[in-house]
């Protein structure tokens, strides 16, 4: 059996010219707080852009991410009036966390001198055989 249609759920859309019509996202922004939140919007959008190169140029391309989220809340009144509230949050890229190098040596604490080194500068080793007035290593 075929289910039928709910005719009250139907949308009557006019072909009449409206000169109220909210047709674009801008003209529904810039109703909110008399354009305030529109202005808002662009000029964080546009910080966004420039927090992003800023931290290309100081950090690299990685974890260069940033976003802006809008919100926009209906709340529909008994007359057919419609109550909205906007928020818009952005979210610039995060500097990556400091970083340090350091070495254990053997008894456990943190030093900046390497065992490489340690072993590289052991000391001067005894060259056998040697000339002892020239230096000169001697073939055995």
């Amino acid at each position: 059996m075929a289910k039928k249609k709910d005719e009250s759920a139907e949308v009557v859309v006019s072909d009449a010219h409206d000169p109220y019509a909210i047709r674009t996202i801008e003209h529904l922004f810039s109703l909110f707080d008399g354009g305030d939140f529109l202005a808002e919007v662009l000029e964080g959008h546009r910080q966004l852009q420039i927090d992003m190169l800023e931290h290309k140029e100081l950090h690299g391309t990685k974890g260069c991410k940033g976003s802006m989220t809008i919100t926009v809340n209906y709340a529909l009144g008994k007359q057919g009036d419609v109550d909205m509230g906007a928020t818009v949050n952005f979210n610039a890229p995060k500097a990556p966390p400091a970083s340090a190098s350091a070495f254990i040596d053997e008894n456990g604490q943190m030093t900046l001198y390497s065992p490489l080194m340690k072993r590289m500068h052991g000391g001067v080793r005894d060259v056998t055989p040697h000339d002892p007035e020239t230096g000169e290593v001697r073939d055995v």
